[in-house]
């Protein structure tokens, strides 16, 4: 069959040429939505934040709490001006710190951006910038952030380091912002400085909370279900096992109290709260001689 009967040769190309122009624009738009588009947002999306790299061999980078072992030990008054103020193995300190216990939520060079803080409900503080600090830019609110952390946010206290560390941080994080921190309240200031140089400081035993939780875990026995050897015991008990629970470090003299106040999910029987205190004093009697069998 001959196009020529509909169509004549003239309107044959004018819809060729038609056509043409059609699929080159289809063409060039998926060139532009699938290629061009993409780059462009790749080429505006932020650089990713250089890669963290603790000291090889230190603690606590993403967790704080995973700190090597120590015993406990007093560490004496520290003379106030080898920590008041910035010097080289101050700042050394304090950055090797700062690496492991800070950039993982406010990035390597203070700017909110680690990666562990993406996913937070507050973002971590930008310390590159004066605005938004909630107790203030000093050396001493700086500490006192670092001593109590910020309630309502997830900075926790850093108490756990020691106060010479503590100070080593502080100018880490100063020294991050390159802006005016404001006039340092002589009064407080000297206050900090007295601590240091007339109380003694406290470190306890300690262990990373890890290998607190393997020993609980290792230490737990499972308290067996109480045996009702008696017709009272039989009456008292609903749930033997859950009666062994409540019953577990109570002190007999606590004992009507414990039971009546959590009845009947702690295993108990409704009816001993209706036993009168000849019951209670039967009850009592039973339980201290299942106790010493």
């Amino acid at each position: 069959m001959s196009l020529d009967r509909y169509v004549s040769p003239a309107e044959l190309k004018r819809l060729l040429s038609s056509l043409l122009a059609v699929t080159i624009f289809i063409f060039l738009f998926a060139v532009f939505a699938f290629v061009v588009v993409p780059g462009l947002r790749n080429a505006n999306r932020p650089s990713t934040a250089d890669a963290l790299n603790p000291p090889a061999g230190e603690w606590g980078w993403l967790d704080p709490t995973e700190f090597p072992a120590e015993k406990g030990h007093v560490v004496p008054p520290i003379d106030p001006a080898t920590v008041m103020s910035p010097n080289p193995d101050l700042l050394a300190r304090g950055n090797a710190l700062y690496l492991q216990t800070c950039a993982s939520c406010h990035g390597p060079k203070g700017e909110g951006d680690g990666p562990a803080g993406q996913g937070l409900a507050v973002k971590p503080r930008r310390f590159t910038q004066r605005e938004g600090w909630k107790n203030g830019t000093r050396i001493t609110d700086i500490y006192r952030t670092l001593e109590e952390g910020i309630k309502g946010s997830p900075m926790v206290s850093y108490n756990y380091l020691s106060r010479k560390d503590r100070m080593a941080l502080v100018h880490v994080v100063q020294a991050l912002g390159a802006f005016e921190h404001g006039p340092e309240d002589p009064n407080a200031l000297r206050a900090l400085a007295g601590g240091f140089a007339t109380s003694r400081e406290l470190i306890p035993n300690r262990i990373p909370v890890s290998q607190a939780m393997d020993r609980l875990t290792q230490e737990f026995r499972p308290i067996p279900p109480l045996v009702a050897d008696s017709i009272l015991l039989q009456d008292s008990l609903a749930d033997p096992a859950r009666a062994a629970l409540t019953l577990t470090g109570t002190d007999q003299s606590l004992l009507v109290r414990r039971v009546t106040a959590g009845i009947p999910g702690n295993g108990f029987a409704p009816r001993v709260a209706t036993y009168p205190p000849e019951t209670w004093k039967t009850l009592t009697s039973a339980l201290e001689e299942r106790d010493q069998k």
